[in-house]
């Protein structure tokens, strides 16, 4: 395990751009989250994350000015207080500089809403404005039982080591992410889900809803279990399944669009979406 002045030293030598960013108490005393990536069996690991990360941020930079990715960060990275946080605010990151390099315009950072929310981004692709949401919701599950479609059963008929399904978690911390997007706009959630378990699946039963488990094509049919059934999501044009690779790259897996959103995702900008990198 790295001790601070160590950590300190980590980072003012390879991520000078995160160390830029950084108010001058988590410079002399770097925040939990940045402990617990550079330590453990996965600290090798965590230092190269680090870094391609900061390589992510001197991108923005370079697209934005120092002053707004400073401004808009600071207080977040300075008080990251755990590796999830931390993790959290890279794939927020890597995913405004991936939208950047696919955008006609420069992005605006975390724009508000007309009720004081805010999402992470607004960009203009492909002549529309699209506001983008980044959620990174580890699967932190590792084995056992685990059902896949929700249960009929009474809950004093269901195994003390089984979990609930993994869409049933999705639909629970997904449910209010409407509130952070404007009123009729292109909104899209991009859905960050580290697992080594059926990712898709779990996504696609949480917007379509539970029977949607075996119809595996580009729109499924919506039930009334589904979050695209809810009158709150009519908000939202699309949710993206993304993930940001070993080498610092992001990939759009999958583009689910949202048949009852208000405003929906045209086809020349879900196509556009798949060139961010």
């Amino acid at each position: 395990m790295l001790c601070e002045s160590q950590i300190v030293h980590f980072l003012e030598k390879n991520c000078p751009n995160i160390w830029s960013i950084l108010n001058q108490q988590a410079k002399r005393s770097p925040p939990n989250g940045f402990q617990e990536f550079l330590s453990g069996k996965w600290a090798e690991e965590g230092k190269v994350l680090l870094q391609l990360a900061d390589k992510r941020i001197s991108k923005l930079i370079e697209k934005t000015s120092e002053r707004l990715v400073g401004d808009t960060y600071r207080r977040d990275l300075s008080g990251a207080d755990s590796e999830n946080r931390l993790a959290e605010l890279f794939c927020e990151i890597s995913l405004t500089d991936s939208l950047a390099g696919i955008a006609s315009d420069t992005p605006v950072l975390r724009p508000r809403t007309e009720i004081g929310t805010e999402c992470d981004v607004k960009v203009v692709i492909e002549g529309s404005d699209l506001y983008g949401e980044s959620k990174r919701l580890a699967d932190k599950w590792e084995g056992g039982i685990r059902s896949i479609a929700k249960s009929k059963s009474p809950p004093e008929s269901k195994p003390t080591d089984s979990s609930r399904p993994r869409a049933m978690d999705l639909y629970s911390k997904l449910r209010d992410a409407p509130r952070q997007f404007p009123s009729e706009t292109l909104n899209v959630i991009f859905l960050f889900h580290p697992s080594i378990w059926n990712t898709e699946l779990y996504i696609r039963q949480a917007l379509f809803g539970d029977k949607s488990s075996f119809d595996e094509s580009s729109q499924p049919s919506l039930y009334d279990d589904g979050l695209y059934s809810l009158s709150e999501w009519q908000k939202i044009s699309a949710c993206v399944y993304s993930r940001v690779n070993s080498n610092g790259t992001l990939s759009i897996v999958n583009i689910w669009k949202n048949s009852k959103a208000a405003v929906g995702i045209p086809d020349d900008v879900a196509k556009k979406l798949k060139d961010a990198r």
